[in-house]
């Protein structure tokens, strides 16, 4: 017969969070400056070898990929395995760079720069038609490409309305037709939102806020439409992402905000406006991207996933 465990039995097995923590800093003499926050740690240099989240042997291809988000979901995808179209419009420098940098994983992922103005669709066509005869195939695709627009809403253009609505919407509209045309089934599509679309109303936002809310239009039509041939068609909707243009466009996020502030001060204000207390880096945007590009993402559909920390809910 088992005799049931005694209240004593039980204290006897506890051993408090401290003591465990002190042991094991000890077998495997781990420096106690590791009880620094999480967030602040580098993430270990490690593979973990997960079949369904590898991209190897896939061909992605990122429009806007030469700086900012677009540059960080093309690096990751490479380091996934993919080989990657960098898409640029006139900063070769920075593209070739990108190129560099994933031929230097040694994975076998290859990687080559291609110019296109993507707000046209003859360039649109040509960048598609390139990237299959250099690889032979498109499995990815990552539309990336946008303006911002902080202009008044009384005192908005045309023009101006064109521009934004131009690289915005109408370009994502067509990338996401084009790789209909040119990619595999079982296919990836990704668009670029914003939390601005529904979820934040931002003064003087009105072009940018409507232009990336048609974007989340295409995304769940183009994921009805698409799913016959099993390509997926998702969104991501960042926030607060810290790229090259984050001081000229953060402070307007902040209220009472100037862009005469230094730099320190805007990314401190909006790091303490994110519940985990810091401003997202492209990687944070990346891998999202790159959980959307593999295997594990297939069953996702005309999702738009918003990556801000928790500081737009």
């Amino acid at each position: 017969m088992i005799r049931p465990y005694k209240r004593s039995d039980i204290s006897k097995l506890h051993i408090s969070t401290e003591k465990v923590f002190n042991r094991a800093t000890k077998i495997h003499n781990i420096p106690k400056e590791t009880t620094t926050p999480h967030h602040q740690l580098h993430p270990p240099k490690m593979v973990i070898n997960v079949p369904t989240a590898s991209l190897e042997g896939k061909v992605a291809l990122v429009t806007g990929a030469g700086r900012g988000i677009g540059r960080g979901c093309a690096i990751e995808l490479g380091r996934r395995g993919a080989s990657v179209i960098i898409n640029y419009v006139s900063s070769k420098g920075p593209a070739e760079e990108v190129v560099k940098i994933i031929q230097g994983f040694n994975n076998g992922a290859k990687a080559i720069s291609i110019q296109a103005d993507v707000s046209k669709l003859s360039e649109i066509n040509r960048l598609f038609e390139e990237a299959k005869s250099a690889f032979g195939k498109i499995d990815i695709v990552m539309s990336n490409s946008g303006t911002e627009s902080w202009d008044k809403t009384e005192e908005i253009t045309e023009e101006k309305y064109d521009h934004v609505f131009n690289l915005n919407a109408r370009a994502q509209f067509f990338v996401g037709q084009t790789a209909y045309k040119h990619i595999e089934d079982n296919g990836r599509i990704i668009l670029m939102s914003s939390i601005a679309a529904g979820l934040l109303g931002v003064k003087d936002h009105a072009l940018y806020n409507g232009s990336k809310m048609a974007v989340i239009g295409f995304i769940k039509a183009f994921a009805t439409d698409f799913g016959k041939r099993g390509i997926t068609v998702n969104g991501v909707a960042p926030g607060g992402i810290k790229s090259d243009m984050f001081t000229q466009n953060a402070w307007h996020y902040i209220p009472g905000g100037s862009p005469e502030w230094p730099a320190e001060k805007i990314e401190s204000l909006m790091a303490n406006h994110c519940p985990l207390g810091r401003c997202a880096v492209p990687e944070d945007v990346a891998r999202v991207v790159a959980f959307l590009s593999s295997e594990d993402g297939g069953w996702i559909n005309g999702q738009v996933i918003t990556i801000s920390g928790g500081s737009s809910q």
